[in-house]
């Protein structure tokens, strides 16, 4: 694949950017934000780059939205997934449902 394919692809995929703090006071948000994608067709990314510090609540809400996504057909991918997330998943034992272990930091 070309850059040019590569970035034209990158282009047309839904790209949710995480903010730093996914605390518990921000979970609504989170779920706003999410329910926006919960039906693209198109991949879905969530660029957890700056994800700094993460609640329970905000990992219950992204396996939610990554099951319903994957129940209906549609892909979720993670983009830079900080040591905080992942750390995160590992702790609650979800990191195989949110695919974070199939992704590079």
């Amino acid at each position: 694949m070309s850059v040019a394919q590569s970035l034209a692809l990158s282009a047309s995929q839904p790209d949710v950017k995480l903010p730093a703090d996914l605390g518990i006071e921000n979970a609504s948000d989170l779920y706003r934000q999410l329910l926006d994608h919960v039906e693209d067709d198109s991949t879905v990314v969530l660029d957890a780059t700056d994800v700094s510090r993460i609640h329970t609540a905000a990992l219950q809400l992204f396996c939610m939205f990554c099951q319903d996504r994957r129940n209906a057909g549609r892909e979720t991918h993670w983009r830079h997934p900080s040591e905080s997330l992942r750390s995160a998943a590992a702790l609650l034992g979800v990191t195989t449902l949110l695919h974070l272990a199939r992704e590079r930091a």
